[in-house]
């Protein structure tokens, strides 16, 4: 739902994911940490979530409140092809059926996220670069979220 927040969608995404138990915060040193917006250059196994274009859904009629899906980006970067498509579908399952109206708290702020809607499957990017070991998949979605507190 639209108004303001005070974290990005992303950063809700990232502790709704680390909370399904996907990934890790990256100051816990262990696998498969969760970045937002930026990609370090290791590890070589980790989760970045970018924001992507929004869909705006318009006003509701009861109260004029404007209805907005906050579009997000996972990206699966990983050692090899396998382990990284794994990774992908664990995070794509979860999404689809791990996130019903879930409370997300960061710093003090709570959020709710109605679902996590992906707009398709997993999606291959190959290798990261030409001669790179490393894979890289994505997952788009839209999630309509608040901030309640």
């Amino acid at each position: 739902m639209s108004g303001s927040l005070v974290h990005s969608p992303q950063d809700v995404v990232r502790y709704l994911l680390i909370d399904n138990t996907q990934g890790t915060l990256p100051s816990d040193n262990d696998s498969w940490p969760i970045y937002t917006d930026n990609e370090p250059e290791s590890p070589d196994n980790c989760v970045t979530i970018y924001g992507v274009e929004s869909r705006d859904v318009g006003r509701r009629h009861v109260d004029g409140r404007r209805i907005e899906f906050h579009g997000i980006q996972v990206r699966v970067r990983s050692m090899g092809s396998q382990t990284g498509y794994i990774k992908a579908r664990q995070i794509a399952v979860s999404l689809d059926e791990d996130v019903l109206r879930d409370t997300v708290t960061i710093s003090g702020s709570v959020y709710l996220v109605h679902s996590v809607d992906r707009v398709g499957d997993v999606i291959r990017l190959g290798k990261e670069k030409p001669n790179s070991n490393r894979y890289i998949y994505t997952i788009n979605a839209v999630s309509p979220l608040r901030q309640t507190s």
